[in-house]
């Protein structure tokens, strides 16, 4: 018998704007909640990445960012900031396996998450959620 293990926490429960390690929720979890509620999921698989700049481009492909995205948390948080304006009521994340190498230390994964928690602010004044989760 496979049981899958269940949240702590119901994902409506959580807040709208929401960044948080991935913890006992699951992936397809997240997918199917995302999928009946009317959320956009997107799921970034940074399992190859080695540096900041890896990530970067790998959360560009999944979002399918415009080609000006030049994979600089800058860039970054202008793309992020405009998906409230696509008329989803919000958007579910999950950064998947986030390295943890020289070029990608404990305070770029911070920083990169802030960008991630400043984007929530505004999709909060947009009234749309922004649930992301991190491994």
């Amino acid at each position: 018998m496979n049981a899958s293990r269940s949240p702590a926490t119901p994902i409506d429960a959580l807040p709208a704007q929401t960044v948080r390690r991935l913890g006992g929720y699951d992936a397809d979890e997240l997918r199917r909640w995302a999928d009946a509620h009317g959320h956009r999921f997107v799921l970034v698989e940074c399992s190859d990445c080695t540096d900041k700049e890896a990530v970067l481009r790998s959360i560009g492909r999944a979002f399918g960012f415009p080609e000006w995205y030049g994979a600089n948390l800058d860039a970054l948080y202008d793309c992020l900031t405009d998906l409230p304006d696509q008329g989803t009521p919000g958007w579910v994340v999950v950064l998947a396996r986030l390295p943890h190498e020289a070029g990608f230390d404990a305070e770029l994964r911070d920083t990169l998450l802030d960008v991630f928690r400043d984007a929530a602010e505004v999709f909060a004044d947009r009234g749309v959620g922004l649930r992301v989760f991190y491994s």
